[in-house]
């Protein structure tokens, strides 16, 4: 790993760089106090992080920041400051992958870089990483969109009517999962349920991140790369409710019920990233793969040299969000994944399967119900509650196309 530490508290960079010397002895690291010697640092070196303060003599920490994504876009940008106001901080969000506070320990400074260096052994998470660090924003469906700003711009909107649709959204969840991860809050445990991160981040400081700084953005065109976006937002929603569904049934704990649905959500996230990426010609393997999800993900590992379940768990790592929630996004089409013990990607896959329209008899051989999946010891009693009559008001969520 090369990491590159920006900072004017010499003694912090110095404490910072013997830490990481004495701890990871093969990394490199190197400092220094100017915004401005980074950038040329930049230009010269290859580093795989950028950490750097905000306030700073000459160029600050956004200027630096943005210097940074326009000329190393592959770079991992984070922000350690102390004293940066969240004025700052949201206008330059769309910059950084991830903000923290100081003061920050040695042994939380190591976890967090360890954390971004985990994987990256792994081709394939490699090339995900290549291609989503750049990445700025992840677009809202056009519909959700527009009511968002409609109830942002309108008034004072309750906590709930905003967070009922975020959860519908894959661009507004991981937005706001990033802010609400990186913002400095000071939170002991990351946070995973969408109605909590609304809730702690406030609707003031959502509006403000969105109708002043445009945190948010709509998608362009429904069908990038012939991905139909309004089918795909409605396939992630209906799995995220199954995901909530089922947990419920299992009697898992509120917040890894809450967990569930957000990986339900996001884990076709990957799919939209490479369909609005111009230069990988996504429909290529939509063509080729039609509906088998089986055929696509192997077309895009022999295509891209990673599939978009990476491309998806990578941006959710580089954003803060939780790693068990990256786990699973990464994990939900491998039966041979990087996190046996999780007895959640197993009811993942099952409520990815079933949101497809399969019944527990339907044929396998289109890669939705493995034979490995019917094995599950709870595949028939989650077909049961699946197929039981669902209680008066409840439903499936739908979207406006």
């Amino acid at each position: 790993m090369r990491i590159l530490l920006v900072d004017d508290e010499v003694r912090l960079l110095g404490g910072l760089r013997r830490s990481l010397r004495l701890e990871r002895p093969d990394w490199q690291v190197d400092i220094t106090v100017s915004g401005a010697e980074a950038v040329q640092l930049l230009q010269e070196k290859s580093y795989d992080i950028l950490v750097t303060d905000m306030l700073m003599p000459g160029m600050d920490g956004a200027t630096l920041l943005k210097e940074a994504l326009q000329t190393v876009p592959g770079t991992v940008r984070i922000i350690l400051s102390g004293h940066a106001g969240r004025a700052l901080i949201q206008s330059c969000e769309s910059y950084y992958h991830q903000f923290h506070a100081k003061p920050v320990s040695p042994q939380q400074f190591l976890a967090l870089l360890d954390t971004l260096a985990s994987g990256l052994e792994r081709p394939e998470t490699l090339r995900a990483r290549r291609l989503v660090a750049g990445l700025q924003r992840v677009p809202s469906l056009p519909a959700l969109h527009q009511e968002l700003s409609r109830l942002l711009g309108g008034g004072h909107p309750s906590v709930e009517e905003v967070a009922d649709l975020v959860s519908l959204d894959l661009g507004m969840s991981t937005k706001i999962l990033k802010l609400v991860n990186s913002s400095g809050l000071g939170l002991a445990q990351k946070v995973t349920d969408l109605r909590e991160a609304v809730h702690l981040l406030s609707v003031d400081l959502l509006s403000f991140a969105v109708l002043e700084h445009g945190a948010l953005e709509s998608a362009e065109s429904i069908l990038p790369s012939g991905l139909d976006l309004a089918e795909l937002w409605e396939h992630s929603a209906t799995v995220a409710h199954i995901m909530r569904t089922l947990a419920l049934s299992e009697n898992l704990e509120p917040g890894v019920v809450a967990l569930a649905y957000t990986a339900g959500l996001l884990h076709d996230l990957g799919r939209v990233l490479m369909a609005l990426n111009p230069d990988l010609d996504y429909q290529r393997v939509l063509d080729q793969a039609g509906s088998d999800q089986r055929e696509a993900v192997a077309l895009e590992l022999s295509t891209y040299g990673t599939t978009h379940a990476d491309v998806g768990a990578e941006l959710l790592k580089l954003w803060g969000l939780d790693e068990r929630v990256c786990t699973l996004v990464r994990s939900h089409h491998h039966s041979a994944c990087s996190s046996p013990d999780d007895d959640l990607l197993p009811l993942l896959r099952f409520a990815d399967a079933w949101s497809s329209g399969l019944s527990p008899d339907s044929p396998y051989s289109d890669g939705h119900f493995e034979e490995a999946d019917r094995r599950q010891p709870n595949f028939s009693r989650w077909a049961g509650v699946m197929m039981a009559p669902l209680p008066q008001g409840s439903s499936c969520p739908r979207h406006p196309s």
